[in-house]
Order: structure tokens, then sequence, then C-alpha cells
């Protein structure tokens, strides 16, 4: 009987051990990470208290209530949490022994222990998230040709992206840490062109970030590049390219777009002389290039009424 007795007290002590020190694990709220902004709160519900019975937390992170001891509830008050939060009300108890809430709304909640009020109430306190944004790199350089890159973006908020440039477009909006990814069409101009892409946060001032598309490669001499003609320009629609060396190789004639975006294309060889018809066209200029088995000619077209 004294073994019998000794054995209980040793088990019943190791339980009342185990809750104690689980109870002063949980005494301060720890904050476990759960995303690279949101943190989880735990309150230790035992017998008559919320250990802690005040918090504050931000909009976007977790209250969990954890079974010590007894049996309780977590309970909202009635007209005491913000409008538009959602209402809760949950056994805690040794067969419910954890409850979660996700705060949506700033403000200030109060809630209690449905059983033991008035002597078990706590509250917590919501405050919003300041939004944050940031982009990287500063600047992405491409080659002429049509291609796809990335801006990383680390955000604690909804963020969209827009660009100014239709011949780079961009993906629209996103949540959080992400990624911009840009598609950019084939420079066929001699110059070096840059698209700039705002990122905007509600809150914050936006920020810029730009792509740097080289110049369509062109490795010409003055006897080569006199020696090609387009005519008539401007034109109504039907125009004709000739040079002396176009029957000589295989060349591929393409008429883009100011965006870059090609509307024509065709590959041309034996002769030295081509027509070309674009009428169907909107009215405005146009990129005619032609590229040779070493070099590039890039000559702009005018499509009138």
């Amino acid at each position: 009987m004294l073994l019998f007795s000794l054995n209980y007290y040793t088990t019943d002590t190791m339980k009342k051990s185990t809750y104690l020190f689980f109870a002063l694990l949980l005494t301060s709220g720890i904050l476990i990470n759960t995303t690279s902004f949101a943190v989880k709160h735990v309150v230790s519900v035992g017998n008559f208290f919320f250990n802690p019975s005040s918090l504050n937390v931000n909009v976007g992170d977790t209250v969990r209530w954890v079974w010590v001891a007894g049996t309780h509830t977590t309970t909202s008050t009635p007209g005491a949490i913000p409008a538009g939060a959602a209402s809760w009300d949950h056994a805690i108890t040794s067969t419910s022994t954890f409850f979660e809430y996700k705060v949506t709304v700033a403000g200030s909640y109060a809630y209690v222990c449905t059983p033991h009020v008035p002597g078990m109430v706590a509250s917590f306190v919501a405050s919003a998230v300041a939004p944050t944004l940031s982009v990287a790199p500063s600047n992405r350089n491409v080659t002429s040709a049509a291609g796809t890159t990335t801006f990383a973006v680390t955000s604690n908020s909804s963020w969209t992206a827009s660009s100014n440039a239709a011949w780079c477009t961009v993906t629209a909006s996103g949540t959080g840490n992400g990624t911009v990814n840009v598609n950019y069409a084939a420079n066929a101009t001699t110059s070096v062109r840059i698209a700039t892409i705002t990122l905007a946060v509600t809150g914050l001032t936006p920020q810029t970030v730009t792509v740097t598309q080289a110049a369509s490669t062109v490795g010409v001499g003055e006897q080569a590049a006199a020696d090609l003609k387009v005519f008539p320009n401007p034109t109504k629609g039907i125009f004709t390219i000739t040079a002396a060396n176009l029957k000589d190789q295989q060349t591929e004639i393409s008429v883009l777009d100011m965006s870059g975006k090609n509307i024509l294309s065709r590959i041309c060889s034996g002769s030295d002389e081509y027509t070309f018809d674009i009428s169907d066209e909107p009215k405005g200029y146009y990129f005619i290039r032609i590229a040779g088995n070493s070099t590039t000619l890039v000559r702009r077209i005018i499509l009138t009424d």
C-alpha cells in the first residue's frame, strides 16, 4: 500500500510538474513565426487565468489558446471586438486542448471564459501593419532580341505593377514577397530604349525600376547602307525594297510596329527587289529590318492615307 501511494504521488507530481513547466513556458506569450511577417501568440488557459491576460498583436497574426488545466472557454465579448471582426466561442479543455484565431481587423478585442466570468477575462489589441515594399535590382540590361526577365519584390502587402512601354509587359499584381515577370519584344531600332516599371502599395510612395534594351545590331558599311532603298516612303501600304546584294544571299525581311511587334516577315533570296503590302495596318511609323548572313539593316517607313 505504501508503494502504491508513493507511485501515485510520484505520477501525480510529475503531471503537476509537467503542467507547471508548460504553463511557465507559455506565460510570456511565446511568438512563433508562421510566415515572414505574421506571428502566432500563445495564451495558456488554466484554472481561472488566461496568461498573458493582455497582448499587443498585428493584423495577420494568430492568437492560439492552449489548455493547461480545468474546463474553460475562450469567448469573444459581444460588442467588445472591432466591427467586421469575426466573433468566437470555443471550449478549452483536456479533450479540446487549443483554439486559434487569425486577426483580420485592427482594434481592441475583449474575451472571457464563460463559466468563470467575471474573474477570468482578458484582451488583446491589434494594430494595422505598416506596409513595406522594395524591389531589386533597380535595372535589368537586356539584349535587342525578344525575351523575359524578372524583378524580386519584398513586401508585406498587396502590390501592383505597370509598364510605361507597349513593348514591355509585366505581371499586373501580387501579394507579399514575389516576382515581377517581364516580357519584352525585339528592338528593331538602332537606338537603346528604356521601359519604366512602377510598383505601388497603398499608403507608400511608388517605386520604379527599369528595363534597358540594347539597340538592334547593325554591322553595315556605308556603301551597303547607301545601296538599300525603300520606296515610296511615305507609302499608302505597298512599298518596294531594293539592294544589289539581296540576290546574293538568303535574307529575312521583317516589318515591325513601333512596339517591336513583328507584323510581317518573309525569307527572300535570288532577287534584288521585293514588294510588300501593309495597307491593312494602322497608319503610323513602322520599321523594316533586313537581316542577311552577316549584316542587319533597319529602316523606318511611314504608312499614310
